[in-house]
């Protein structure tokens, strides 16, 4: 044990082992545990105290300001992430109309205990900041440096630690509690190549604004930090969609590569080759005389009431064979990329001819077991997916209805969006947390799924945005759920991912 105590502490810090990880033991002291308990109390006060009727103006003006400057895509593909990360933002950093912070008006309320006045006072100081990890000890510590002010910290967050890599870089808030930090919330990583490029686009935006408020760079940071938060955070964003992270050559990385990883990642690597060549050609393709428009290009083809009807057609053909190709599990190409070429709305693709097989009674779940084939579906596998959500929602006693509000809402996204199926288990999922979220059952969870189906709850809860968009699933929606808004307000929008983002609490 000397002879360990005396050795240099593998986080890099420099110190020795016994005088810094080697002190993260199981022992807490009773006030770092108070601190921490008060600390959760406090992140759901402040949040409470957000979500106040005397804030609603405050809060659409400041989401407005900080999605401006991110992109209508991003926000889509991403939008319960960005709105966790808008909310966070709007506490700590975006200036009321009172000339304050909502954390410094907070700061005033008479009920806060003593522990959480003290937390609070320090997290009103706190700043979204850009951080390097220098190092990730045996204890689950991340060691990370602030990029911008200099300074170094140690943040205990396992699930982190096995998340993070040495030499990536955070952009993300850091809360002192007690003589621990903690990450505000979920934050963004950028991979190590991409951190002078970002430093360096920072450092002279943070020069030019010190030379306007005619400050030294010293003391203008904290100010800086505070009134960019936003700005900031789009250039990581931006960084994120033109940067990627580069594929190792090697076949090494530092937590290795699994075979399904590398085949997923060699299938990614053959649908980017097959989307820039497909680019191209279809490129010269809406400037081609075709023979099928009577010679007209399907640009010029796009001129007409006609000439569209004629193109939408070979266009639904076209589109047909990359989605068998999706399907297969074979290289595709995005076609909505043509439709956007040309100018048109793709709509949604005709169902003509299909039959949606209902729930009547309890033995009709038994004929479906047999005879779920015979059903018209665009394909086999998307009658197993629906055969899988009766089987699950039956046993957890989903009345008649429900039943077959999920069977119309799986049909109906198949048909219209059609989605390639490699696990039947991820749409099984999906379709039964939608279910949940329009049946108002607080019971199921994307967690509690993601256990049950051996897949990820990031997975579902990107699946779950995608079905919301393509089918513009609303609160209540009448479609598909068995609900009724008490009274419906003519002022309140009604999407079914609005509600979701106001239940977002950092």
């Amino acid at each position: 044990m000397k002879k360990k105590n005396k050795e240099t502490c593998p986080c890099g810090c420099g110190k020795p082992f016994a005088l810094c990880c080697g002190r993260l033991t199981k022992v807490v002291s009773i006030e770092q545990f108070g601190l921490k308990k008060a600390g959760q109390q406090l992140r759901r006060k402040l949040g409470a105290f957000t979500d106040q009727p005397f804030l609603a103006r405050e809060v659409v003006r400041a989401q407005k300001i900080y999605l401006d400057k991110i992109s209508n895509e991003m926000i889509e593909q991403y939008d319960e992430f960005i709105l966790e990360r808008c909310f966070e933002w709007l506490i700590f950093d975006y200036m009321l109309m009172t000339g304050e912070t909502i954390i410094e008006m907070f700061q005033r309320s008479p009920d806060l205990t003593k522990q959480e006045q003290q937390l609070i006072r320090e997290w009103s100081q706190s700043r979204i900041s850009l951080y390097e990890v220098e190092n990730i000890s045996s204890k689950n510590a991340l060691i990370l440096r602030d990029l911008i002010v200099g300074t170094q910290i140690t943040v205990c967050d396992p699930n982190a630690a096995q998340e993070l890599d040495q030499g990536m870089v955070l952009f993300m808030r850091v809360l002192k509690v007690g003589n621990e930090y903690e990450f505000s919330t979920s934050g963004l990583t950028l991979p190590a190549f991409c951190r002078d490029l970002l430093l360096e686009k920072i450092n002279n935006d943070l020069e030019s604004y010190c030379s306007k408020k005619s400050i030294p760079v010293s003391e203008g940071i904290n100010i800086y930090l505070k009134d960019n938060a936003c700005l900031l955070n789009s250039w990581v964003i931006e960084m994120n969609l033109n940067y990627p992270a580069p594929i190792p050559i090697d076949g090494k990385s530092s937590k290795g590569i699994t075979e399904s990883e590398e085949e997923s990642l060699s299938s990614e690597i053959a649908r980017e080759i097959t989307n820039i060549l497909l680019d191209e050609y279809y490129d010269r393709w809406v400037d081609c005389p075709i023979s099928a428009l009577n010679g007209l290009t399907p640009r010029q083809a796009c001129r007409t009431s006609e000439g569209r009807k004629f193109l939408k057609e070979i266009l639904y053909e076209l589109e047909q064979i990359e989605l068998e190709r999706e399907c297969n599990g074979e290289p595709y190409y995005d076609f909505h990329k043509v439709w956007k070429k040309l100018g048109l709305s793709r709509g949604k693709t005709s169902n003509h001819g299909t039959s949606l097989y209902l729930v009547k009674n309890e033995s009709d779940i038994a004929d479906w077991r047999q005879n779920h084939t015979a059903c018209q579906w665009p394909y086999p596998s998307y009658a197993q997916v629906a055969l899988q959500v009766l089987e699950d929602l039956s046993t957890r006693g989903c009345s008649r209805n429900q039943l077959n509000s999920a069977l119309r809402l799986w049909h109906d996204f198949c048909w219209t969006e059609r989605p390639a199926i490699r696990k039947s288990n991820v749409w099984v999922a999906t379709i039964i947390y939608t279910m949940a979220r329009l049946e108002l059952d607080r019971k199921v969870n994307q967690q509690e799924l993601a256990e049950k189906y051996g897949i990820a709850s990031s997975t579902i809860s990107s699946n779950f945005r995608r079905l919301c968009l393509t089918l513009e699933l609303l609160d209540y929606d009448h479609r598909y759920s068995t609900h009724k808004p008490a009274v419906p307000d003519l002022n309140v929008d009604y999407s079914l991912l609005a509600r979701i983002w106001k239940n977002n609490r950092i």
